[in-house]
């Protein structure tokens, strides 16, 4: 497999992005779509570039962060109800969701990369409202008291104070010493009521995936760990690294293997999976010319057809053994 500058890559979704693999394939003039879309996921992952929930051939689009502005871009890959509806968000900006059609409240939660769901407290309740992507939360608030009739009415300025005559000047008296007059308590203030909607973004957080590092070794109490190092054992191969990325299903590590020729290291990825596709052993091979090794592959299943025919081909080298 050719090697793929990573930092190439992430030139090419910046200047060209949103894309899909088989657009950066054609960008790169080299590369697997598969390979290429494992290694755009393993960018998102680190935060590098972003994924789309619009998609192209069930491929999803890859963008920059910094520029979600491209993504308008891809809206004519919308279906045709849902491009109505993003014509019609993107043109009033903010939608309140309870005025809308039954089929455009429905497309408006779909496409959710150019809605964003806002829930403001009303007097009549709380309201839920959309806003267009690259409108400002500021500016959809303002435009949803407006809506409501709530935007603060400007202040008319107050009339200048008449002045008061000077006070006539005291005759001088003798000194008396008065009675200190009693202190007047002082009247508390009342608050003033609030008339202003407040508007409250429901901020949906998607877990990020966590980037594992092998580590030396250490216990790992793990059913799966377990049945793995058992292979390890029956075969004679040396642990040299190893991580648990997922309980009961994903292992990574770093082993030694006597062959022929002498101990050989290699990267492992071990799945309890009852179906490996291609785009698994993409991600395995990846990792493994990441740290220039070759990759065996362990599983408790078999492998796709499409990912059988990939290993006489774009994943030679690669080792599949089934546990």
């Amino acid at each position: 497999m050719e090697n793929i500058d990573r930092d190439e890559v992430l030139r090419v979704v910046k200047m060209r992005g949103p894309l899909i693999p088989n657009d950066l394939k054609k960008a790169l003039g080299k590369g697997d779509t598969t390979l290429l879309g494992a290694l755009l996921g393993e960018l998102s992952s680190k935060g590098l570039v972003k994924v789309s929930h619009t998609k192209l051939g069930g491929s999803p689009y890859y963008y920059d962060p910094a520029n979600p502005a491209g993504l308008e871009r891809i809206a004519e890959h919308l279906g045709e109800k849902d491009q109505r509806t993003f014509n019609l968000l993107k043109d009033k900006k903010v939608l309140r969701d309870d005025k809308q059609e039954a089929l455009v409240r429905v497309s408006l939660r779909n496409i959710k990369d150019f809605s964003r769901m806002l829930k403001i407290n009303a007097p009549e309740g709380p309201v839920i409202y959309w806003k267009y992507f690259l409108l400002s939360d500021a500016d959809a608030e303002q435009m949803i008291k407006e809506d409501l009739g709530m935007a603060k009415a400007a202040k008319a300025p107050e009339p200048p104070a008449e002045p008061k005559p000077a006070p006539a000047e005291p005759k001088p008296a003798k000194p008396t010493v008065a009675p200190a007059a009693p202190a007047q308590p002082k009247q508390e203030e009342k608050p003033r009521p609030n008339t202003g909607a407040k508007v409250e973004k429901i901020k949906k957080t998607e877990p990020k995936e966590e980037q594992q590092e092998l580590t030396p070794i250490e216990s790992i109490q793990d059913p799966f760990y377990s049945k793995v190092k058992g292979y390890f054992d029956r075969n004679k191969i040396t642990v040299k690294e190893q991580k648990l990325i997922r309980k009961k299903s994903e292992l990574d590590f770093v082993i030694v293997m006597p062959t022929p020729v002498g101990n050989v290291e290699y990267y492992c990825k071990a799945k309890a999976k009852k179906k490996s596709n291609d785009g698994d052993l993409a991600a395995a091979k990846l990792q493994g010319n990441a740290r220039n090794l070759p990759v065996i592959y362990l599983t408790t299943g078999e492998i796709t057809k499409k990912a059988k025919e990939k290993l006489q081909s774009d994943f030679k080298g690669l080792v599949v053994k089934e546990l």
